[in-house]
């Protein structure tokens, strides 16, 4: 299923990312930080993101629509 093998990864990834950008000890003016901070942002936006982006139905706008909603209903429910 979708969520397990990626949406968790990209949330877990995300919380790591914020956790370290607050409490982490890392010099920010790097080129490798920024390397490594843009690359895994750009992994965590498309783990999240990816069904809409890459869905072959992706072209048609009513079904872009309708999986938008779909997905607010799955993220908003509590099971």
């Amino acid at each position: 299923m979708y969520s397990r093998s990626h949406f968790v990864k990209g949330m877990e990834l995300m919380v790591l990312l914020i956790c370290y950008r607050l409490y982490g000890k890392a010099t920010e003016d790097s080129v490798a930080y920024a390397l490594v901070m843009g690359s895994t942002w750009f992994l965590v936006g498309s783990w999240l993101f990816d069904q809409f982006f890459f869905n072959p139905s992706g072209f048609e706008w009513q079904k872009i629509v309708d999986d938008w909603d779909d997905w607010n209903k799955w993220i908003s429910s509590r099971s």
